[in-house]
């Protein structure tokens, strides 16, 4: 999530040679990329979560420092809070996998995963008009995990990976938007505050 580069704009991601060939990469189901990274959530994410799953919000969050990312990007979506910058992201149990990652290796919460996980493992690189400039392999896979088992096959839809990039593209648009609203409040208050300020209730 990169809140410097997002705007009001709806995404315009044209077809090219480059993403026709990311759109028939497929997940072989090995759990890899569910068991390490941190999963950056919005508060759109958070509610659709909770009313999928029923869970309270603590259980379902995290409010990560710079010392659990291996690379840190000193961009605008850093929360500040009273005890220091934080990032918004999905807990993970005590091995480190997600908290949605089943003994068969499949998403528990698939329906209402987060936005991130459903344009992976597609990185879109926006300019500062929110028009796509750029289509890579998501840097988890291609730097971090060599051994992950996907394949090549049949396209996936383009038109439907368009939807998830747009509607991926408003929803951190609008969250950084609020990020950066909370972050000029003059006091800083803690987790608690920031969620009440989102306008997400911390328990049940």
């Amino acid at each position: 999530m990169q809140c410097t580069i997002l705007s009001q704009e709806v995404i315009p991601i044209k077809k090219s040679r480059k993403l026709s060939k990311l759109l028939k990469l497929h997940c072989a189901q090995c759990g890899t990329c569910c068991s390490d990274p941190v999963i950056e959530l919005t508060d759109s994410d958070i509610k659709r979560l909770v009313k999928h799953t029923g869970l309270p919000t603590d259980r379902l969050i995290k409010l990560y420092a710079k010392s659990d990312f291996t690379t840190v990007n000193d961009t605008e979506d850093w929360i500040n809070l009273s005890y220091g910058k934080r990032q918004l992201g999905l807990r993970k149990k005590m091995d480190g996998s997600c908290l949605f990652l089943s003994d068969d290796k499949k998403c528990s919460a698939y329906e209402a995963r987060p936005m991130a996980c459903r344009v992976f493992p597609i990185d879109v690189y926006l300019d500062e008009d929110s028009k796509a400039t750029d289509f890579e392999l998501s840097d988890v896979i291609r730097d971090k995990f060599i051994k992950c088992r996907q394949y090549s096959g049949k396209s996936n839809s383009f038109s439907q990976f368009r939807l998830k990039a747009d509607q991926s593209g408003k929803e951190t648009a609008s969250f950084c938007r609020k990020i950066k609203q909370w972050n000029r409040k003059p006091e800083r208050g803690g987790k608690d505050d920031f969620l009440n300020f989102l306008g997400i209730k911390t328990t049940e």
